[in-house]
């Protein structure tokens, strides 16, 4: 009897040779099982409520799964309902504003398709037994350049000339009544703008949003 139980994986994409190469890659990992396969967001949030596992590797988008079981909806389901258990996400993701926001949902890894099935038994390695955040190389690469300044122009790229308006007007300590007065919009209008600017931006808080403004050359 081995020393340490197994290791329960359940992996999901819509095509079938993705699932066979990830299987056999992680078939060398003692005490890792992949357990059961799933098609699709929805046939995988069927078979997590069914048993107990140890880790969900998952393609981000699957084109037979419907919108509300795909793309970051599914990832939000998934660490919303099994927080308590590792994710790691493989994609072709191109989109560098939904990669900053995956990497932002809290998975355990994030794996380029492009990168092979090896990247794939690395970062199941790696959070099995290190229980770290797990990028692969061109992952790791798309995430610097976001950290070195690339996020920062994405993110005001995203906001209209009001949004950016009514935040350096927030930033620079006015209250909502001043600048619905100084720019002669309600003042629901303008909670709605720094609201909608706030979720653009990844920011949660009044703080966080004043210190971006004051980072990011927006004052």
């Amino acid at each position: 009897m081995n020393a340490l139980r197994d290791f329960r994986i359940v992996i999901a994409d819509d095509h079938p040779v993705i699932r066979h190469a990830i299987s056999h890659a992680l078939s060398s990992i003692p005490n890792a099982r992949v357990d059961a396969a799933a098609r699709s967001g929805t046939e995988l949030l069927g078979l997590l409520a069914q048993s107990k596992w140890d880790m969900i590797i998952t393609d981000f988008t699957m084109s037979s799964a419907q919108s509300d079981t795909d793309g970051l909806a599914l990832i939000a389901q998934l660490r919303h309902r099994y927080a308590r258990i590792p994710v790691i996400v493989f994609t072709m993701l191109n989109n560098d504003d939904a990669l900053i926001r995956l990497a932002r949902t809290g998975v355990a890894a994030i794996v380029d398709k492009c990168e092979g099935v090896d990247e794939f038994r690395t970062a199941t390695l790696e959070v099995m037994h290190r229980r770290r955040p797990y990028y692969s190389q061109r992952i790791r690469a798309r995430l610097q350049q976001f950290a070195e300044g690339g996020e920062a122009r994405a993110g005001k790229d995203l906001l209209t000339k009001k949004e950016i308006e009514v935040i350096r007007l927030f930033a620079s300590g006015a209250s909502l009544t001043d600048i619905a007065r100084h720019v002669s919009r309600s003042i629901s209008t303008v909670a709605t703008q720094k609201s909608v600017a706030m979720k653009k931006l990844h920011v949660r808080t009044n703080a966080e949003l004043v210190k971006y403004v004051q980072e990011n050359g927006l004052t």
